[in-house]
């Protein structure tokens, strides 16, 4: 018996999916999405290390203070002594506090010969921040002054020691060193020529 078969029992276009295909494009799926995870992990660990070291250049920079002398007053005594006052100004361009110790400075003569001294008390200097100490001294005059000028050129010196604290935790030594070269004007008791390094 014949029959008519008006209807494949197939299209012949479409394909039936099989076990094997699925595998496959499972599979596939599985290692894009490993691909995006490891991407992500790869993005996120280089913003990270950016973040960490523009912490540490910006932050954990640790600088020498820097120092210097102005607004100085001096009178003259007439017997030899002059009176010394002034400002010593400590800027810390740190992120973090610097404490310092008792400095003495000095005060000599172009030869080498010290007139003077004085005290820089210790203290700490608040981060990003100048502080101002006033100091006082009295300076005797060579007794042989070999100027007919009246003027005294003078250096003034001292070492300032002291540590950067990050955290409060870690200490790092920073020493500041103070060199002014002035001239002192006897005859009308003034300061001329101030220069500091």
């Amino acid at each position: 018996m014949a029959t008519d078969q008006k209807y494949p029992l197939a299209p012949s276009n479409i394909m039936p999916r099989s076990d094997a295909e699925f595998a496959t494009n499972n599979f596939q799926s599985n290692n894009q999405r490993r691909k995006k995870k490891l991407r992500s992990i790869f993005l996120l660990t280089i913003f990270l290390t950016g973040i960490i070291l523009l912490f540490s250049f910006t932050f954990l920079r640790i600088k020498s203070p820097k120092i210097r002398i102005e607004n100085i007053r001096i009178t003259n005594d007439g017997d030899g002594r002059i009176n010394f006052s002034a400002q010593v100004f400590l800027r810390n361009r740190n992120f973090w506090r610097y404490n310092y110790d008792s400095t003495i400075g000095t005060i000599n003569t172009a030869e080498g010969t010290t007139i003077g001294r004085f005290v820089i008390p210790d203290g700490e200097v608040r981060r990003r921040s100048t502080k101002k100490v006033y100091v006082m001294e009295n300076i005797i005059l060579p007794s042989r002054l070999n100027n007919t000028s009246g003027i005294l050129p003078v250096i003034s010196e001292a070492k300032m020691r002291g540590k950067v604290k990050v955290f409060r935790v870690f200490r790092w030594k920073k020493n500041v060193d103070l060199s002014c070269t002035m001239s002192i004007n006897l005859t009308i008791s003034a300061i001329q020529d101030l220069d500091c390094q």
